[in-house]
C-alpha cells in the first residue's frame, strides 16, 4: 500500500511524494542508515514526484526502489502528440541506477508512426570520461491503433564496479549521451516529408547537487 506524503514543510518544491508502508524498514534492512533513507524520499527542486517503493518482502522479487520524475513534457503538431516523461531511479537492493526515457505518441486517426532505429548504445559523459553504462535498453510498441510508446533505458550498475570508479561517475556526471534514435509520423498512402518526433538529444538527464549527494551516498553505504 502506497501512502502519499503532505510535506509542507517542503513548500517552495513541487515534488508529491508517495512512500510504501514497508519502504523504510526495508531500506534500513538491506544497510541504508535512517538518515539517508528519509532524504532519499524528500522533496527535489526540478522532480515533479519521488516514489519510494517497496514490494515482495525477501522473495526473489523483492523491489525496493526510489524514482525521481522530471518534468513531463509535452508537444503539440497536426500529425501527433508526444509526451516525454523522463526517470532516474534507484534500486537500492540491486545496486544500480537506471536513466529512463519514456515517450508516449498518439496520433489522430490516418496517421501512423514508424521508427528508425540507431545502434542501442549510450554512456555518461563527465566531461574527461564517457561508459560506465552496463546495458541499453530500448523499446518501440504500438499500444492502440493511435498510440505508440518508446521507451529507453541507460543501466548504471554500481556493483559491477569499485566504488572509487562508481562515485567518480556521479561526481562529475555532466549528462546521459545517446544514440540518435529517430521516431517519425507519416499519413498512410502518401509520399510526404516524414516528421521527426526525437532524436537521441532527447535522452539526457539533468542531474541537481542535492540529488547528485543521494546517489554519492547511496553507492558509499551500498555493501560491496
Amino acid at each position: 500500500m502506497l501512502a502519499a506524503l503532505n510535506l509542507n514543510a517542503y513548500a517552495t518544491t513541487e515534488s508529491k511524494v508517495v512512500i510504501s508502508d514497508t519502504f523504510t524498514a526495508a531500506a534500513t534492512k538491506h544497510g541504508f542508515n535512517g538518515e539517508l533513507v528519509n532524504r532519499l524520499c524528500e522533496p527535489l527542486p526540478d522532480i515533479v514526484s519521488i516514489t519510494c517503493h517497496h514490494s515482495g518482502e525477501d522473495g526473489p522479487f523483492e523491489n525496493l526502489i526510489v524514482q525521481y520524475r522530471y518534468n513531463t513534457r509535452t508537444t503539440n503538431n497536426d500529425m501527433y502528440k508526444h509526451v516525454e516523461l523522463n526517470d532516474i531511479r534507484i534500486d537500492l537492493k540491486h545496486k544500480q541506477i537506471n536513466f529512463w526515457s519514456g515517450h508516449q505518441i498518439t496520433t489522430p486517426d490516418g496517421i501512423s508512426v514508424n521508427r528508425i532505429e540507431g545502434t542501442s548504445n549510450s554512456y555518461i559523459e563527465t566531461g574527461g570520461m564517457r561508459g560506465f553504462v552496463s546495458r541499453t535498453d530500448r523499446r518501440f510498441q504500438q499500444q492502440r491503433d493511435t498510440e505508440y510508446v518508446l521507451s529507453h533505458t541507460s543501466e548504471f550498475t554500481y556493483k559491477d564496479l569499485d566504488r572509487k570508479t562508481a562515485i567518480y561517475a556521479i561526481t562529475h556526471y555532466q549528462k546521459m549521451v545517446s544514440d540518435n534514435d529517430y521516431v517519425v509520423a507519416y499519413k498512410e498512402d502518401q509520399v510526404i516529408e516524414p516528421v521527426t518526433i526525437m532524436q537521441g538529444a532527447s535522452f539526457t538527464f539533468p542531474m541537481s547537487e542535492p540529488l547528485r549527494q543521494r546517489l554519492i551516498d547511496v553507492i558509499q553505504q551500498s555493501a560491496k
